[in-house]
């Protein structure tokens, strides 16, 4: 059976240039995770949001679920495509994914904003995030408290605080060190299929390149703690993270280049995952609130 990718990222694209074979990792519901040689690409039906490790198919949700690949099957590159090699074979041998007339997308932010470019933005994320009622980490950027907070949860956003603000006086005291390592100490944060910690840290990283900062003292031993630690999270988490250490974002945040509408803001970050989307874009806000204000 034959399938197409409809969309990658040239980040993902490399990564397949880079490899003969590789096996399924892990599969959801719209998704089936690759590896090859560590690094994770995703298999994801059309329509979901376009991230670093995207190859986006032509699939329905339903189309995805009726595939009988499980975890382990093996994947074999060739220059047109990619064949999953079915341990059961009870209804096919394989799928192939073909790459013909596929669209790429060159994922890394374009360059950054001037500080009042990043003052307008961070009050269009705020207001967006007032707006949203998605949970996670967005509870501590916004207003909008009608989202229910389980005990486990508010532990949680009480932690998170905790470094986030501790971090804050570190950076205006002058202390990079200790500032980026409070903030590193949200890695592995959260439940779900990726920690609320791991997603800010991802929009932190983002928010620096916005704030033209990617270079800063603060930004390199922010980077340094993140690369240490990736072990520290689960898989599918740390592989976003390396994007982000890459200056590889979703295409959500590549967008924010363009200072978009609050709206389109909320509509576009609500769309990536149960919360992944608002606690990215949190982080977002805070690295270029910590950068505009003393």
């Amino acid at each position: 059976m034959e399938n197409h990718i409809k969309k990658i990222s040239c980040y993902a694209g490399n990564i397949l240039k880079s490899s003969d074979y590789g096996k399924v990792h892990s599969i959801y519901r719209r998704t089936i995770n690759l590896t090859f040689d560590g690094k994770l690409a995703a298999l994801q039906t059309e329509g979901s949001p376009l991230s670093p490790i995207s190859l986006i198919t032509a699939l329905t949700p339903a189309d995805m679920e009726a595939l009988n690949i499980t975890e382990g099957d093996s994947v074999v590159l060739s220059k047109n495509g990619l064949e999953i090699i079915l341990s059961d074979v009870s209804a096919a041998k394989s799928y192939f994914f073909s790459y013909t007339d596929i669209d790429k997308y060159d994922l890394r932010l374009p360059g950054n904003l001037c500080t009042q470019n990043c003052i307008i933005l961070a009050g269009k994320i705020r207001a967006a995030l007032s707006l949203s009622k998605k949970g996670g980490f967005q509870l501590l950027f916004s207003d909008n408290t009608s989202c229910n907070t389980a005990a486990d949860n508010a532990l949680i956003l009480s932690a998170a605080k905790h470094r986030m603000d501790a971090s804050i006086t570190f950076y205006h005291n002058k202390n990079y060190s200790k500032a980026a390592l409070e903030l590193s100490g949200l890695l592995g944060l959260g439940s779900g299929l990726t920690p609320s910690g791991d997603d800010f840290l991802c929009g932190v990283l983002a928010g620096l390149q916005l704030l033209g900062r990617e270079n800063s003292n603060f930004a390199k031993l922010l980077r340094s703690e993140i690369q240490k630690h990736l072990k520290d999270t689960i898989d599918i988490s740390a592989a976003f993270l390396s994007c982000a250490l890459d200056g590889q974002y979703s295409l959500a945040v590549k967008q924010l280049y363009n200072m978009p509408e609050t709206a389109e803001i909320l509509t576009a970050f609500s769309e990536i995952g149960h919360s992944s989307g608002t606690d990215t874009l949190c982080g977002v806000l805070y690295a270029l609130e910590l950068g505009t204000t003393q």
